[in-house]
């Protein structure tokens, strides 16, 4: 995107747009593919069951290993209960740096099976996921005295005003089926269609002033909001035997069903008595344009192995690179009476990135099981010729453990996760210099810290189905049920 110039609104108003920035990274990991898990044990483990999920979360993890459950059941990833915090070292500038914090409330999963005497041998369930979901307003106000300030020379007095809102929603909803070619190995699959809502509101306002009266008033605005639903494919294979198990799951890029969404930009710098140098007045709105959004190819292989009573998890699962992708169709802006040419497009692209998981399950009695593990989620953030609409390119580094107890035919989950990562990286101050903006320091050390806390439930229902396809009991889990 062609830089929006306009020395006034540089300085003091660049770390509260800094701030904003940063607290939108931190919460929107669209850059990030395993930030969140789907189901109780999911979180415990890392996603590292791509072999035997040994649950329903399976219609997420490896459809194949659906076909090899026992008794039907249903899921209810109930409470995440996630608090978020970022750093930036240095954000305001030399010894000034920027924290936020957010906690939010999220729905992970729900699944469950379906049983049709028609499906003979088959296996088929449903399920519903929170694939990203956040909603919120941030605000900053500032007022500073000076020498010259925002590079404008006689300004002694600047106020800003700072306001981000920002809300994204994207559901998936899957149907599954999965059939046991033999006792040990089943084939599935998934259809997901993913469901994506997504608003940005970014608007500043800047008043500054002289000694010999001189008045300058500026102010930026950009939204985007954009709707989008798209169909993916997850096919997973499952082979169980013994202490054994392996697994092996590939998803397939997305296919575009639908998109529309619209983008604004407002800009204006009035000024009296001051040199600014001040750009040409903006104020454009599209509507109605078409809206793009996909994923790539990817695969995970995964493994467990039973050492007496102890379950060791391992998995690997890596995605193929996105290419520039624009996410709205804009045309042009051309402000009145300049030659300036904007362009109003925002991108996303993503590089190749390979991430592992190691989780244990341990009994701890007859009805209580204790996990411990730990995943990698690094950032698949690449490079876009325009505005880019990701920024989290920090790696990430997560640590699990709680318990998943019985009671009566029902399994609950209490646990947490924590994740870490930070990264010298120079993406704020290049977003900030497309707003038009400048920052005192070219690039960021950024500091990310989640704690997550897991509150869940699975259901056990009555099996009527036997080996042989006849009406059969469901037995009882047991310390060896997950």
């Amino acid at each position: 995107m062609t830089p929006i110039q306009s020395r006034a609104r540089g300085g003091a108003v660049t770390g509260a747009v800094l701030g904003l920035l940063m607290s939108v990274t931190a919460l929107a990991q669209d850059a990030h593919y395993t930030t969140r898990q789907f189901g109780n044990r999911a979180w415990l483990l890392g996603g590292a069951f791509v072999g035997d999920p040994k649950d329903i979360s399976a219609v997420y993890y490896n459809p194949g290993a659906l076909a090899l459950l026992g008794a039907p059941e249903l899921e209810l990833t109930g409470s995440v209960y996630e608090y978020t915090h970022v750093n930036v070292k240095d954000g305001q500038g030399q010894g000034r740096g920027l924290a936020d914090s957010n906690v939010d409330v999220l729905p992970s999963l729900i699944a469950g099976s379906l049983r049709f005497g028609f499906l003979g041998k088959s296996r088929m369930a449903y399920s519903l996921l929170t694939r990203q979901g956040f909603a919120y307003s941030l605000q900053t106000r500032a007022t500073r005295m000076g020498t010259d300030l925002a590079g404008v020379r006689g300004m002694d007095l600047l106020s800003s005003n700072v306001r981000l809102d920002q809300a994204v929603s994207e559901y998936w909803t899957g149907l599954s089926w999965a059939y046991p070619v033999t006792k040990h190995l089943g084939l599935g699959l998934t259809p997901f269609v993913a469901s994506r809502h997504h608003e940005l509101n970014f608007q500043t306002l800047a008043q500054g002033s002289g000694a010999a009266g001189q008045q300058l008033l500026a102010t930026l605005g950009r939204d985007l909001e954009f709707d989008h639903v798209r169909v993916l494919l997850k096919v997973g294979a499952s082979y169980q035997n013994g202490p054994w198990a392996v697994g092996l799951a590939v998803t397939t890029p997305s296919l575009a069903l639908w998109g529309r969404g619209s983008a604004g930009l407002e800009r204006a710098v009035q000024s009296q008595g001051f040199d600014t140098n001040a750009p040409a007045p903006v104020f454009n709105y599209q509507e109605d344009l078409p809206a793009h959004f996909r994923n790539s190819w990817g695969a995970a292989l995964g493994a467990s192995r039973s050492f007496g009573s102890t379950t060791v998890y391992a998995s690997l699962e890596g995605y193929a690179r996105v290419s520039t992708v624009t996410l709205l169709d804009t045309e042009p802006i051309s402000p009145r009476d300049s030659t300036e040419v904007i362009d109003g497009d925002y991108a996303f692209a993503l590089k190749p990135v390979l991430n592992g998981a190691l989780g244990f399950e341990h009994p701890l009695g007859e009805r209580v099981r204790a996990y411990l593990s730990g995943h990698t989620d690094f950032s698949a953030l690449d490079q876009t010729p325009g505005t880019n609409a990701l920024l989290g390119g920090w790696d990430l580094y997560h640590v699990a453990s709680g318990i998943h107890f019985l009671l009566g035919r029902s399994r609950f989950t209490f646990g947490g996760n924590l994740a870490w990562g930070s990264k010298q990286t120079d993406r704020f101050a290049d977003t900030l210099q497309q707003l038009g903006l400048t920052s005192s320091m070219r690039t960021q050390d950024v500091r990310y810290f989640q704690v997550t806390l897991l509150v869940g439930a699975s259901f056990s229902f009555k099996d009527t189905r036997g080996p042989d396809d006849k009406a059969s009991e469901e037995e009882a889990p047991d310390a060896e049920s997950p």
